[in-house]
Parts: C-alpha cells; sequence; structure tokens
C-alpha cells in the first residue's frame, strides 16, 4: 500500500510540476526577468503571512486524522474555523507590510496598489488550499490528493496560456493566477472530504482545538523559519540588488528544487502512513532515506548536465543569468531530500522540538551568509548562502535523528546494493505502467 501510495503521489507530483513549470515559463517569457521578479516579491510577503497564519494546522490534520480517526468531523470544522481567522489576519499583515507601515520598501515599492490587494487574496485561499489538503491526506486519501494537485496545476496552466499568450494580460492577472487556482483546489478537496465535512458547532471539540494548537504552534514555528530559509535570500535580493536580477534567481531556485519532487513525494506520503502505522513504518525509515538519497544524488547529476541548455531553451537566453546560480544550488537540495524523510519520522515521534533547533539554526546562518555574500556577489552569493545552509540543516537533521532512534550512522549511508534495488524498482515501476496502459489499450480495441 506504501509504495503504492507513493508511487501515485510521485506520478501526481511529477504531472503537477510539469504542468506548474509550463506556466512558470510562460511567466518567465512573457513578463521578462524584470517583471518576474515583481511577481515573486508582490508573492513573498502573502506566502509567508499564509504560513505563519495557519498556524501548522496542515500538519496537524496529516497526523492527527490518522492517530483519532473519530475526530474528523472535529478536524474539518476547525480547519474552516482557523482559515477564516487566520485569512483575516494574513491579509491585515500583507496590507501593514505594503501600504501602512512607514519602512522601506526596496524593489517592493514597485507594486501598484492594485497589485497588492490582489496578493491579498493569495494568502486566505492558500490557507485554505493547504489545510483541505493536509486533511485529505490524513484520512488516508493521499492518491485523491495527488489527483487534486495535477487538477489545480492544469487549470493555472490553461489560465496562463489563454489570458497571458492570447489575450496579453500581465502582471496583475499572475498574481491573480495563484489566488484562482487555490479555489479550484479548495472546491475540489471540500467535495473529496464530504463524508467528514459539517459546520455543526456540536463538534466543534475545545481539547483537541488546544491540543491542536500547542502542536500545532511548534511545527508552525518550524515551518515558516524553514520557508524563511528557502524564500528570505529572495526578499533580501529586493533590498540589494534590481528586480531583474531577482526575477534571475527566481528562475533559477525554481528550476534547482525540481529535485525536491520525489523526496517531498516519499516524505508526503509516509508521513501519513507513520501516524497511522507508527512501530511498522519506523523500522523502514533508515532505508527510505538511503533510498532517497540516491535518487537525489542522481537526479543532481543528471540536472547538472542537462539544466544549463534546459533553462536557455525553456525560458530564454534573456535568463542566462540563472545558470551559475542555479548550478551552485544543486548540490544543497539534494541534501535536503534525505532531511525531509527524517524530519517526517521526528514529527511522527511526537518531537517537533527538534526541527525548530535544526530550522532555527540554518535561518541564523543563511541570514549572515546572505547579508555577507549579496552584497559582493549578488545572486551568486544568495545561492551559495542557500547551498550552505541546506547542507548544514541537513546534517543536523540526522544527528537528531541518530539520537532519538539510536540508527547508527552507518545505517543512513547509501550502500551499492541500494542504488541497484532504486535501479530495478524503477524499471520496474515503467514496465508495470506501461503493461497496464497495454492492458487498457487492447480491451478498449476488443
Amino acid at each position: 500500500m506504501l509504495k503504492r501510495e507513493i508511487s501515485a503521489t510521485f506520478v501526481g507530483l511529477a504531472a503537477s510540476t510539469i504542468l506548474s513549470n509550463g506556466t512558470a515559463i510562460i511567466l518567465a517569457r512573457f513578463l521578462g526577468p524584470a517583471n518576474r521578479g515583481l511577481l515573486a516579491l508582490a508573492l513573498l510577503v502573502p506566502t509567508i503571512a499564509a504560513t505563519l497564519c495557519r498556524l501548522g494546522q496542515e500538519t496537524v490534520n496529516a497526523t492527527f486524522a490518522g492517530l483519532y480517526k473519530d475526530k474528523r468531523y472535529s478536524l474539518f470544522l476547525q480547519s474552516i474555523i482557523i482559515a477564516i481567522i487566520g485569512g483575516l489576519i494574513s491579509v491585515l499583515i500583507v496590507l501593514a507590510f505594503f501600504l501602512w507601515l512607514p519602512i522601506a520598501r526596496g524593489q517592493f515599492k514597485q507594486l501598484t496598489p492594485t497589485m497588492v490587494y490582489l496578493a491579498c487574496l493569495v494568502a486566505p485561499m492558500s490557507i485554505m488550499d493547504t489545510l483541505m489538503v493536509g486533511l485529505l491526506r490524513g484520512v488516508g486519501r493521499i492518491i485523491t490528493a495527488a489527483k487534486i494537485s495535477v487538477i489545480r496545476s492544469a487549470f493555472r496552466l490553461t489560465l496562463a496560456a489563454l489570458f497571458i499568450m492570447l489575450l496579453g494580460y500581465r502582471l496583475q492577472f499572475s498574481i491573480f493566477l495563484a489566488v484562482i487556482s487555490s479555489f479550484v483546489s479548495v472546491a475540489l478537496s471540500v467535495w473529496a472530504l464530504r463524508p467528514y465535512a459539517t459546520l455543526r458547532l456540536s463538534y466543534f471539540s475545545p481539547k483537541l482545538f488546544k491540543k491542536s494548537l500547542g502542536f500545532g504552534s511548534i511545527v508552525c514555528l518550524t515551518t515558516i523559519v524553514g520557508l524563511l530559509i528557502y524564500r528570505l535570500d529572495q526578499g533580501i535580493l529586493g533590498y540589494m540588488v534590481s528586480a531583474e536580477e531577482v526575477g534571475l534567481y527566481v528562475v533559477a531556485v525554481a528550476f534547482a528544487e525540481q529535485l525536491r519532487m520525489l523526496p517531498a513525494a516519499i516524505s508526503s506520503a509516509f508521513l501519513s502512513r507513520l501516524a497511522n502505522e507508527l512501530e511498522t513504518r519506523q523500522a523502514q525509515v533508515p532505508a527510505v532515506f538511503r533510498y532517497s538519497m540516491v535518487v537525489s544524488t542522481g537526479a543532481m547529476l543528471m540536472m547538472a548536465v542537462l539544466g544549463a541548455p534546459a533553462i536557455l531553451l525553456l525560458f530564454g537566453r534573456a535568463y542566462s543569468g540563472s545558470i551559475s546560480p542555479f548550478l551552485i544550488l544543486l548540490p544543497g537540495i539534494a541534501a535536503l531530500g534525505g532531511a525531509s524523510i527524517l524530519s517526517s519520522d521526528l514529527l511522527a515521534r511526537g518531537k517537533p522540538q527538534y526541527s525548530i533547533i535544526w530550522s532555527c539554526s540554518g535561518l541564523c546562518v543563511n541570514v549572515i551568509l546572505n547579508l555577507l555574500l549579496i552584497p559582493i556577489i549578488g545572486i551568486i552569493g544568495a545561492a551559495l548562502a542557500s547551498t550552505i545552509t541546506y547542507i548544514f540543516t541537513c546534517s543536523l537533521t540526522l544527528l537528531f535523528y541518530h539520537r532519538e532512534s539510536r540508527t547508527t550512522l552507518e545505517e543512513m549511508i547509501p550502500r551499492r546494493e541500494d542504488c541497484i534495488f532504486v535501479l530495478s524498482s524503477s524499471v520496474e515501476m515503467v514496465r508495470q505502467r506501461l503493461q497496464r496502459i497495454l492492458c487498457k489499450r487492447s480491451e478498449k480495441n476488443q
């Protein structure tokens, strides 16, 4: 079952990533590096606000819905409550940053009030979307969650092609794309969750709510710090370099982060199974970690060879400046592949405090390195700071897992047989997929 869910999640994530990349290519080509940088800055503050205001409840939903099956109605209701309250607070945060607070804004000041108001809608829709998808995974509808992700990405790509390529809409509509695609995902997720959907206040459980906030607050701190590690460099660049250079760096990051696709699929499916089958699945963590590192390393080498021509071909020569930071980011993102597996295990053990330690330590390292390197070497410095930070945080996560599980470090080092297993499993997966396709075609012909 786990293998099927990981495969389905990976296929869904791969399809969603391909479609999202199609949207990113359209946006990059038609907006140009400068406007692409402004789009990233417009979405940065709403993304941070949404992550803060959902209070870690996406992980609560993915975990508690498996641990407390009789509380799924309560989890759905409290998700709606948190989404409404958190959405309102997030809107106030976005408005305060862009319009109300007397602070320097660097390149952010190029955003018009209309763009700011559109950006305000991003945060509440993102909160609701994330909570509903997390609950879907928690109730065991992992494959359905993957399908919804694909539909959301396909819808966004279709709108981008219609309104940007054909009708010439540009930056403002690009912001609106994030809102409308989240709305579609929310609608589909609520429909899939209809067996547990309720707005009856009698299902509200103060005890569960308190427990969810206690667990979620720790996860929220970890998540927000992790997001800052991944995205704060873009905000710092917005004060130190031009919008065009921000756009080049955003493309480099987006392209390099494709490396996280398979580990993210494994971690997403594995966390829900850890919550439902804790003792059985924990024994599999070292092997899953090794397989993830083998895949990440192999994918890193492949992307290092193919990445530069792919950027020029897909995004155009205007983005040739993205190639160097892209190559520098690859080793760090590859290191993060295994860290996500170990973080899932530590969360399932009820030890989110370890994530707080490594994420806060990583954020401190990241900020210091960015402030030192960006004034000297620009977006190259930002990429170098990120890679050093990612390797540092992965090493800390490995040490914390070793401390908690008593697993030896030798058990975590990939072996020759792991490479053979990953390769043979990949070939077998492709063979089975082709066999199913051929069987379906033969059934139709008959």
